[in-house]
């Protein structure tokens, strides 16, 4: 439900900036963009205690209670990145009337043995009608709003990054004597492993974090921009510190840990799982607790002539892994509180 809001309220703020028919072409793309992002937040922090919880969706898009920490500069770099690729992808599919592929380096030489040619991906006009939807989001000239314009323009920049050349050959008998070449979108999923690597190296920037006050706007954007050119616009970056995530907190949409699934056992887990128990559990104070639980899959299943695949439904119990309160839960919960406040001073 929330990644329907986060889509909606792009949305809704930009129904201004463009005529009618333009609204209504670019309007599903922007929110299937939307949400692709979100999903893939989900994907990438999935094993960690911040794991894209749905109230920090919609507080992100909420302007007084939006924040600037390293976790939300994923977010905001992954959402924009959604929609420019699902501009870009739909834009080359011929799916808007005023555009299609990249054609503008066709025929020319690209290299030794080959030239430009097919359909390359029309990333620049998935940039610009993505800047216009989500960077008028940020409407303040604050240094929040400055932090949030970059990071948006980070997750552009991680589309570009992550393209990719295919070629095709051709030749007699097919001695590929020479190659068409074009630039092609990679799977979304490099776009989302290329942000968390930017989202582990991201910098905190020692910024004004107060809006500006009326008469001085042209300074405080002055002092931002000074500071922010100093900083490569493919990073990601951030202002405040994060809260801790172990803890539930309502205000500021962290639903902590406890009763979070983790994995345990398997051999030939990826390293983020197998340390989840410990990441999510007992570095929040809580004990790993194990459950059988029924699970329904499909099973026995048979390919028929033609052309389907029938399977059945079975049941296994499968045993499962939780975070859960220690005896004398609430002394260790307040505990791991105190650890985090000392840790900040």
């Amino acid at each position: 439900m929330q990644e329907k809001n986060i889509s909606i309220t792009i949305l809704d703020q930009q129904h201004h900036l463009f005529p009618t028919q333009a609204f209504l072409t670019y309007a599903n793309s922007v929110q299937v963009g939307a949400r692709m992002g979100i999903h893939e937040c989900k994907h990438q922090f999935a094993w960690e205690k911040w794991n894209c919880p749905e109230k920090t969706l919609q507080l992100s898009t909420h302007i007084s209670l939006r924040s600037a920490t390293k976790e939300t500069s994923f977010l905001h770099a992954i959402s924009a990145a959604g929609v420019m690729y699902t501009l870009t992808k739909n834009c080359s599919m011929g799916d808007f009337e005023n555009c299609g592929c990249d054609d503008s380096r066709i025929g020319q030489p690209g290299g030794r043995g080959w030239i430009w040619g097919g359909c390359s991906d029309n990333v620049e006009f998935g940039e610009k009608i993505s800047k216009h939807f989500v960077d008028a989001l940020e409407g303040g000239h604050d240094s929040r709003a400055a932090v949030n314009l970059h990071n948006n323009e980070a997750g552009r920049l991680a589309v570009k990054a992550t393209m990719r050349k295919a070629c095709k050959c051709h030749g007699v008998s097919g001695s590929c004597s020479i190659q068409t070449c074009w630039m092609q979108l990679a799977d979304f999923r490099e776009v989302g492993n290329y942000l968390k690597m930017k989202h582990q190296r991201a910098m905190k920037l020692e910024l004004d974090k107060k809006p500006a006050k009326a008469g001085n706007s042209a300074v405080n954007r002055g002092i931002i921009a000074h500071t922010l050119r100093r900083i490569a616009k493919t990073e990601l970056i951030y202002l405040e510190d994060s809260p801790n995530y172990c803890v539930k907190n309502q205000s500021l949409g962290v639903q902590g840990t406890e009763g979070r699934e983790c994995m345990k056992g398997e051999k030939n887990l990826p390293q983020k799982e197998k340390k989840s128990c410990r990441s999510l559990c007992n570095e929040c104070g809580f004990r790993v607790v194990q459950k059988r639980v029924e699970v329904v899959s499909s099973c026995n299943c048979k390919f028929h002539w033609c052309c389907t695949v029938r399977c059945e439904k079975c049941m296994q119990v499968v045993t499962k892994y939780y975070c859960a309160r220690k005896e004398g839960g609430k002394r260790q919960v307040n505990k791991t509180k105190r650890r985090d406040r000392a840790q900040r001073h």
